[in-house]
């Protein structure tokens, strides 16, 4: 009996130090870890994850007296601490993310809990409280958005204009925003906090009630980004020539943009602004044009995807909140696409993948560009200019076709040097390892948390559709439109596996951050080579010898004390 608790005790001692703060974590994984769960190694992969990114996301990302998030922040390049530059601007975009994070934990989610260092509920409630106070107050001052978000700045004590945005709105980011809050207010009734969720609920009505003036431009068009004739009348907000389209762009797009295009389809009060309920098909019937097949070319044998703009990652977001998967079409589509993705970057010795992204820049600079054109170029629709530049992040959509696979592409790239720091994973990398993007984002750190746990976001989001009678109008429509494109003839490649990577980051140019490197970390751990893994794996020695010590004296008096010696 004696030997059993010892060894339990121990083993609980382990556990609770493998779950220890060590910032550069991916170097205590390899691949066939991850790949053969070794020791229940996905879980602690993905609570330690959760652990650093909420080190952004619960600490410098956002504004705590507003709770607000920001962009994000420079960081430097020695140290990997803060930078002097605070990316103090924000959008829905971000905001979703911020939402979506916080539901999770409503949901009573172990790596949503993890990511606010298991912080009491009142600790979510208060920032949920600050969060709809800042909106409710920005709409006071500026109804003329209807309830949507613009860019804005986020710094100080309330939220205000960017200049470029003083009078325009965008809508695909807002359409990601909504989505979150609607699983939101599920999560808050759920948990009895209803006067919380009907403001957040009033906020959803009044995108409802706005959402046709603001960005309905007629003919099935829905605006990509809206001008605003008058911001501050609040009767303007729902009088359609107080709005027009900003150039010539609209959401007509089987991406992330469509998840403005599915709200206003099965939300929008068609018949209040003179509109026949089928009016709602002509947004269909635009898009149409841009949903095509193109076959992704193999060496051995074709995949059958959906074409891309730039099959940047970043395309795949609608996927964290709508139940697309039920779908088969849908499912194989999605499937098919990420066997792609992985494949160009093993057939290709690429070490990551693509999304669009802030570029690297050499050591000691801070002058980032936002890298739109970052994807695959064979089965894009447009241009893609930047196929040097890899981001953890672009691993989410490979994540949720397979979170195996999809971590083992997010550790490879956190591997390389510098890609870890004291909020968790660094914006990118170019191919080589020999230069990062110095930046910290929502976009790039949170959206891996959210793919790994977006399953439950979907599951609300399904059943407030089932609920509402919208769940068969949304299957159809999905069904409708993709088998008419893809429906008539078999998807080639449907029984190739998702690839791995082929190559690693070479870390021989560039040191880790000071502030995180697993040497010099208070709590160091002796890596040790492992002769039964593939060349280059390592394993952990999971203390130090003075923490071994420490740990023993501690058992022993436990036992003491409950009578064993």
């Amino acid at each position: 009996m004696l030997y059993i608790i010892i060894a339990l005790l121990i083993s609980f001692s382990l556990e609770i130090r493998s779950q220890e703060q060590i910032c550069r974590f991916a170097d205590l994984f390899t691949i066939d870890d991850l790949l053969y769960n070794r020791n229940n190694a996905i879980h602690h992969f993905k609570m330690n994850i959760s652990l650093w990114e909420g080190k952004f996301g619960n600490g410098v990302g956002y504004n705590n007296v507003t709770g607000i998030t920001y962009d994000g922040h420079k960081i430097d390049h020695e140290t990997g601490n803060l930078h002097e530059n605070l990316q103090f601007w924000t959008a829905a975009s971000k905001e979703a993310l911020h939402v979506n994070i916080l539901t999770l934990y409503l949901l009573d989610d172990q790596y949503a809990k993890m990511f606010f260092n298991n912080a009491p509920i009142d600790h979510i409630i208060d920032i949920l409280t600050k969060k709809i106070n800042s909106y409710d107050d920005f709409h006071r001052r500026y109804p003329g958005f209807g309830g949507f978000l613009p860019w804005f700045a986020a710094n100080g004590t309330n939220m205000n204009l960017l200049d470029a945005w003083r009078d325009k709105v965008p809508g695909l980011d807002n359409g990601q925003l909504i989505w979150s809050i609607l699983s939101l207010i599920i999560s808050l009734n759920n948990k009895n906090y209803t006067n919380l969720a009907k403001r957040y609920q009033d906020r959803i009505d009044l995108m409802i009630n706005t959402s046709i003036p603001v960005f309905y431009d007629g003919n099935g068009g829905i605006r990509c980004v809206t001008k605003i004739r008058n911001m501050t009348d609040e009767s303007q907000q729902f009088n359609k020539s107080n709005y027009f389209t900003d150039g010539d762009c609209y959401l007509d797009d089987p991406y992330e943009g469509e998840l403005m295009a599915y709200f206003m389809d099965l939300y929008a009060p068609w018949i209040k602004y003179n509109y026949t309920i089928d009016e709602r098909e002509k947004i269909w019937l635009k898009k149409q044009a841009k949903l095509k097949r193109v076959e992704y070319v193999n060496e051995n044998e074709n995949i059958t995807v959906q074409q891309g703009y730039w099959f940047s990652s970043h395309e795949q977001w609608k996927y964290f909140y709508l139940p697309y998967m039920d779908i088969p079409i849908q499912r194989r589509l999605f499937m098919n696409g990420e066997k792609a993705r992985t494949m160009h970057s093993n057939k290709n010795h690429i070490p990551g993948l693509y999304a669009s992204v802030a570029s690297t820049v050499p050591n000691d600079t801070y002058n980032v560009e936002y890298l739109s054109a970052c994807g695959i170029q064979s089965i894009a629709s447009e241009p893609v200019l930047h196929m040097t530049t890899i981001t953890p992040y672009a691993s989410f959509p490979v994540i949720l076709a397979d979170e195996t696979i999809g971590l083992i592409w997010y550790l490879n790239m956190l591997h390389g040097s510098s890609m870890q720091n004291v909020y968790g994973s660094t914006e990118a990398t170019n191919i080589t390892g020999t230069a990062i993007s110095p930046v910290i984002t929502w976009d790039s750190k949170v959206t891996t948390v959210v793919a790994m746990l977006s399953k439950k976001l979907i599951d609300e989001n399904r059943q407030l559709l089932i609920y509402n009678g919208l769940y068969e109008r949304f299957y159809t429509i999905t069904d409708r439109e993709w088998k008419r494109v893809f429906g008539q003839t078999n998807l080639n490649g449907e029984h190739i596996p998702l690839s791995l990577p082929s190559v690693h980051l070479s870390k021989s140019n560039l040191n880790d951050f000071s502030q995180c490197r697993l040497t010099t970390n208070p709590y160091s751990t002796t890596l040790r080579p492992d002769t039964s893994t593939k060349a280059g794996s390592t394993s952990i020695m999971l203390c130090t010898l003075s923490e071994c010590y420490l740990s023993m004296i501690i058992i022993i008096l436990f036992i003491r004390q409950i009578g064993y010696l």
